[in-house]
C-alpha cells in the first residue's frame, strides 16, 4: 500500500514540475490561480509524504484530514475565482469559513514540515491581526473587520497566502529548487569533489579545503543549509575524519561551507532573484553587490582551515582529481549555469532563465552519454547505450520529483512567511519593535544593528535560506533602515544574518545535521562552525559602514581597496582564531593577529589610514618572532 501511495506522490510531484515549467512558457492561468495550484499542490505533496512517512496511526488519519481542508480549499479558489476577486475585502460567510481553513492548512502543514516555531510565532501575528485592538492602547492594533481581515490574509487573492511571496516562489524558488535536484540526479555535483581535490593537492588542508570548495559549490544552488550538508558531508565528513580532523573540526567545516553557499552568486540558493524583486533592482546588481562578500567569507574560511590544517600536520592531498569525471560531469554544471548567468545578464525574466537552464542542464547531461561510452568502451555499445538512456530516464524523472517536493516544502513555509508578513504590515506591529530597539540602543547605530542581528539570527532559525529572508526582510528591514541603513544595504544585512542562524547556537541547524554525520556533540560542532564563520559575523557591518564592498562606492578602485583591506582583516582573524601562522601562535602572537584584524577593519570603516599602518606593524611583530622561531628551532613548516 506504501508503495502505491509512494509512486502516486511522486506522480503528483512530476505533475506540479510539469505544470510549473509550462506556466513560465505560456499562460496557461491568471496569475493568482498559478499560485493557488502551486500552494495545493504544494500542500498535498508535503501532507502525504509525511502520511506515508509516519508510523503513527493517528498522525496519518490527521495529516489526510489536514489535507483534504486543503484539496477543499484550493479547489473552492479554483471554482469562484471571479467571484472570490469581485468581494476583494467584503468575502462572504463561506468564503471566510474557506479562508480559515486555508489558513490553518498552511499553519498546520508548515508546523508538520518545520516545526512549531515559526507557525506560532505566525500565528500570534494573525491573532493580533484580529484582535489586537482588544489590548490596551500602548499595544493596540487598529481595528479591522473580522471579515477583511480573512480576506486581506488568505480568500481576497492579493496579499497574505496569495500575492508577491507566493508568486516569488511559484515563479522564481520552484525552478531552481527541480535546477538543484536535478543537478544531485544527473550527476552534476560529481565535479564539485573533483574541483575540492585539485584545490587540497595544492594547498595544504587535505579534505578540509576539497570540502570548503565542494560544500559551497553545491550550496549556492540547492537553498538550504541543512540539505547541502546531508548531500555533500555524507562524504566529505568521513574523508576528512580519516585524514585527522577530529568529528567536531569534520563537521563544523562541513556545516560552515554549506552555509556560506547560500550566499554566492549567481544563484545565491534563490535569494538573489528574491532580493531583485524585493528591491525592484535588476538581478545583476544583486548578484555583482554579493561578489567581494561571497569571496572575503570563503578566503576567511578557506584560511581558517588551512591554518587548523596546519596545526594538526595534515599535509596537502595525495589523491589527484579524476580527469575523466571532470570532463564528464563539470560541462553538466557549468554548461547549465552558464545559460542561467546569460539570460539574467540579458535581461530575460527568471521564470524564462530558470526554465532555460533546466532544459540545458537535461539535455548537456543526455549528450555526454556518447562521450561515457567513448571513455568506457563497452564490448557491447548498442545496449550500453539503451541502458544509459533507461539510467538516465529514471534519474531524470527522480530529479524532478525530488526537485519538486523541496519546492512544495519551501511554498508551504513561504505561505506560513506571507500570513505574518501581511498581519505584521497591517497592524504596524514591527513599529514597536522599531521603537524598543531605538530605546535599548540610546540612539547608537551600531548597538542598534547589533540587537536586529540577534533579532534575525533568531527569526531564521531552523529556515531555509529563502523563507528566512523573506520573513526577516519583513520585520527586521524596517528597523534596519529606521537606523540610517540605506535599503539596498539593509537588505543584505539581515540576509547575512539570517544565513548565519544556521550554524549560531542555540539552534545551528546545519551544524545539528553535520554532527550528526560525523558522529560529534552538537554543541561543540556549533561553536567550531561558529569560530570558523566568525568573519561572517562581521562582515555585514563592514558592507553598512564602507558600502564599496558591495560596489555601489564612487569608483570600482575603491572597491578593490577595501576588498584587499577586508581580505587582510580576514586572514589576521583566520590566524587569531586558529592559532597559526608561520608556525604555532603563542598566546601574544594570536592577541597580536586580532588587535591587527580590529585595527584594519577600523580603516575600512573610516577611521583612517593610520590603523592600517596600525594593523601591519600588530601583523609585523608576530611575524619576525615566528620567522626567527623558526629558523632557531630549523623547524619546516
Amino acid at each position: 500500500m506504501r508503495s502505491i501511495a509512494a509512486r502516486f506522490l511522486t506522480a503528483l510531484a512530476l505533475a506540479m514540475t510539469v505544470y510549473q515549467l509550462t506556466a513560465t512558457q505560456t499562460p496557461l492561468q491568471p496569475s493568482v490561480l498559478v499560485q493557488n495550484t502551486h500552494l495545493g499542490i504544494a500542500l498535498q505533496l508535503v501532507l502525504l509524504g509525511a502520511a506515508i512517512e509516519t508510523e503513527s496511526r493517528l498522525r496519518r488519519l490527521w495529516l489526510l484530514l489536514v489535507a483534504l481542508i486543503a484539496l477543499g480549499g484550493a479547489l473552492y479558489v479554483q471554482i469562484n475565482y471571479d467571484a472570490l476577486i469581485m468581494n476583494q475585502g467584503f468575502p462572504g460567510r463561506l468564503d471566510v469559513w474557506v479562508g480559515l481553513a486555508l489558513m490553518f492548512a498552511v499553519l498546520e502543514t508548515a508546523r508538520q514540515r518545520w516545526g512549531a516555531a515559526l507557525p506560532l510565532i505566525a500565528l500570534v501575528a494573525v491573532a493580533y491581526n484580529f484582535w489586537g485592538y482588544m489590548l490596551p492602547t500602548a499595544a493596540a492594533a487598529s481595528r479591522i473587520p473580522f471579515d477583511t481581515v480573512v480576506s486581506n490574509l488568505s480568500i481576497g487573492l492579493y496579499s497574505g497566502l496569495f500575492g508577491q511571496f507566493m508568486a516569488i516562489s511559484a515563479n522564481f524558488i520552484f525552478l531552481f529548487m527541480v535546477f538543484g535536484g536535478l543537478l544531485q540526479s544527473l550527476d552534476g555535483n560529481r565535479a564539485f569533489a573533483e574541483i575540492g581535490k585539485a584545490a587540497s593537492r595544492a594547498f595544504p588542508g587535505g579534505a578540509g579545503l576539497s570540502a570548503v570548495v565542494s560544500s559551497s559549490l553545491m550550496g549556492t544552488v540547492t537553498g538550504a543549509a541543512v540539505a547541502n550538508v546531508a548531500i555533500t558531508g555524507s562524504y566529505t565528513i568521513p574523508i576528512m575524519k580519516r585524514e585527522g580532523y577530529s568529528a567536531v573540526t569534520a563537521g563544523a567545516i562541513e556545516a560552515a561551507a554549506s552555509t556560506g553557499g547560500q550566499l554566492v552568486p549567481p544563484v545565491m540558493g534563490s535569494v538573489a532573484f528574491i532580493m531583485a524583486a524585493v528591491l525592484s533592482v535588476t538581478y545583476l546588481e544583486v548578484a555583482a553587490a554579493a561578489v567581494i562578500p561571497a569571496a572575503l567569507f570563503y578566503l576567511a574560511l578557506l584560511a581558517s582551515v588551512y591554518f587548523k590544517s596546519r596545526q594538526l600536520g595534515i599535509a596537502r592531498q595525495k589523491v589527484a582529481p579524476d580527469l575523466r569525471v571532470l570532463i564528464r560531469f563539470l560541462p553538466v554544471f557549468v554548461i547549465p549555469t552558464g545559460v542561467l548567468v546569460y539570460f539574467l545578464v540579458n535581461l530575460y525574466s527568471v521564470s524564462f532563465a530558470g526554465f532555460w537552464a533546466i532544459a540545458t542542464l537535461a539535455a548537456t547531461r543526455l549528450a555526454m552519454i556518447p562521450i561515457d561510452l567513448v571513455l568506457s568502451r563497452p564490448a557491447r555499445p548498442f545496449t550500453a547505450l539503451a541502458q544509459e538512456l533507461r539510467v538516465f530516464t529514471l534519474k531524470l524523472l527522480d530529479g524532478m520529483a525530488e526537485g519538486a517536493k523541496m519546492g512544495a516544502s519551501i511554498a508551504v513555509i513561504i505561505g506560513a512567511i506571507g500570513l505574518l508578513a501581511e498581519s505584521v504590515t497591517a497592524t504596524g506591529a514591527a513599529v514597536p519593535l522599531g521603537s524598543a530597539i531605538n530605546l535599548l540602543s540610546g540612539g547608537s547605530m551600531l548597538l542598534a544593528l547589533m540587537l536586529t542581528a540577534t533579532m534575525c539570527i533568531l527569526l531564521g532559525a531552523g529556515i531555509p535560506t529563502v523563507g528566512a529572508y523573506i520573513l526577516v526582510s519583513a520585520i527586521a528591514g524596517p528597523i534596519v533602515v529606521e537606523s540610517g541603513v540605506d535599503l539596498f544595504t539593509a537588505n543584505f544585512f539581515i540576509l547575512y544574518f539570517a544565513v548565519m542562524s544556521s550554524v549560531t547556537p542555540p539552534v545551528a541547524a546545519a551544524a545539528l545535521a553535520a554532527s550528526a554525520i560525523a558522529g560529534a556533540p552538537y554543541f561543540r560542532t556549533a561553536s567550531e562552525a561558529t569560530r570558523l564563520c566568525i568573519m561572517l559575523y562581521i562582515l555585514p557591518f563592514l558592507l553598512v559602514y564602507n558600502s564599496a564592498l558591495l560596489m555601489r562606492g564612487d569608483t570600482f578602485g575603491h572597491s578593490v581597496e577595501a576588498g584587499l583591506a577586508a581580505a587582510a582583516a580576514a586572514i589576521l582573524l583566520a590566524a587569531a582564531t586558529q592559532g597559526f601562522w608561520i608556525s604555532r601562535a603563542k598566546p601574544w602572537e594570536r592577541a597580536s593577529f586580532a588587535a591587527a584584524a580590529a585595527a584594519m577593519i577600523a580603516s575600512i570603516t573610516g577611521f583612517g589610514a593610520v590603523w592600517m599602518l596600525a594593523a601591519l606593524a600588530l601583523t609585523l611583530a608576530p611575524t619576525l618572532t615566528q620567522f626567527s622561531r623558526r629558523r632557531t628551532a630549523g623547524v619546516e613548516t
